[in-house]
């Protein structure tokens, strides 16, 4: 090859390696904004992910946080709702003698108590007798004790010997009328509730409802009550607080229907406790007291041997009409016991001596307050102690 020809392919070798130079120069610009734009495209993403992250993990703190707060905020309010709760069952259980104030400071016994601290004369037998047989407690109560306490004053002259004596008769009357109240293996046991108009039957239902929820029971509430305004709501409001059911037909429904069915509906459900409400109803109304022995009558069709138990419910601040309510119910219908309420409002408590001494009926209850532990079961020597206490 001449030395011409070999020149020329060297120049067109060059021109090759340049072209192929420039072609990688043009592919590297093309690539640039490519790579350029991947990476910044990748980085973005990098930086929302972990922002993304970030901000849930910001979240999860808020809302672990929340949740912590709300958990201690429940644990502060259990507490202090136990606290609470441990407090009043505090102070129900040591309110008897708070309840009964009223009647220690100002009934028949806090009269007695004063004619006998100082020098016994000779007009105390009179004295004596005007103020028990002015007292709430019955001609026949009265009778008895006069009897008891004059008895040792004439043999002994001693006023505080007297005193002891008129405790001692005191509890010998109530101790006869002592018995828990027992719910039967009937299913359901069925308790009616009678008494006149503003008594506290349906107070005394919702506590003893809550009770007896408390206790484990499935109860029903049977709004049998169905001519007093609000009454309805009022059942129902207790049914609520205290996480039992209620039954109920509209306003001025037959009550005698109304609590037929509500005594199957407890049967057909598995109901352990079913609470009858009634009407209040004055007890030298013909009328009304035949339309009580109907709902009775009413109860035994519903279920065999109901009603179980009967509550007579009396409202302590009647003192003497109480009595005069027991007997005339008590010729009504037998009722199987009592629960004697509003005790802590009234000097008339002493009524309760009177009752047990003529009935010889279970006082099932005591009502000294508004809290439901201030239905409180009857315990003699108990009540005695709280009454004589000075």
């Amino acid at each position: 090859m001449s030395q011409r020809d070999t020149e020329t392919t060297t120049v067109s070798n060059l021109k090759d390696i340049i072209d192929n130079e420039k072609k990688i120069a043009a592919a590297r610009k093309s690539e640039a904004p490519e790579k350029k734009e991947a990476a910044v495209k990748s980085a973005s993403s990098e930086k929302k992910e972990a922002a993304v992250k970030s901000a849930s993990s910001e979240k999860e703190k808020k809302e672990a946080a929340v949740k912590s707060e709300s958990a201690e905020k429940k644990d502060s309010v259990k507490k202090s709702e136990s606290a609470g709760n441990q407090g009043a069952e505090k102070k129900s259980r040591r309110s008897l003698s708070e309840g009964l104030e009223a009647t220690r400071s100002r009934g028949f016994l806090a009269q007695i108590g004063k004619i006998f601290k100082g020098e016994l004369k000779s007009s105390v037998v009179d004295e004596l007798e005007e103020i028990l047989f002015t007292a709430d407690i019955g001609v026949k109560t009265s009778e008895r004790l006069l009897d008891r306490v004059t008895e040792n004053l004439r043999d002994k002259g001693d006023g505080v010997a007297a005193m002891q004596l008129l405790h001692e008769e005191v509890r010998s009357i109530l101790a006869a009328c002592e018995k828990p109240f027992v719910i039967g293996n009937e299913k359901p046991h069925v308790i009616l509730t009678i008494g006149v108009n503003g008594a506290g039957k349906t107070t005394t239902l919702g506590k003893l409802a809550a009770q007896l929820t408390a206790q484990g029971k499935k109860v029903l509430l049977i709004a049998g009550d169905t001519f007093r305004a609000a009454a309805i709501e009022q059942l129902s409001e207790w049914a609520q607080r205290c996480g039992c059911e209620m039954y109920s037909h509209k306003h001025g429904s037959d009550p005698s229907g109304t609590i037929f069915d509500g005594i199957r509906y407890a049967q057909e459900n598995g109901f352990d406790v079913a609470l009858a409400d009634t009407a209040g109803r004055l007890q030298n109304k013909k009328e009304l007291i035949d339309e009580l022995k109907k709902i009775h009558r009413v109860c035994g069709k519903a279920m065999s041997g109901a009603p179980h138990q009967v509550l007579l419910v009396l409202d302590a601040t009647n003192g003497q009409n109480a009595l005069m309510q027991a007997r005339e119910f008590g010729e009504a219908i037998d009722f199987s016991g009592l629960a004697l309420t509003k005790l802590d409002g009234t000097a008339k408590g002493g009524v309760i001596i009177g009752i047990c001494e003529e009935f010889k009926k279970p006082v099932y209850f005591i009502g000294i307050g508004e809290m439901t532990d201030d239905l409180r079961p009857f315990h003699a020597e108990e009540f005695v102690e709280a009454l004589f206490l000075e």
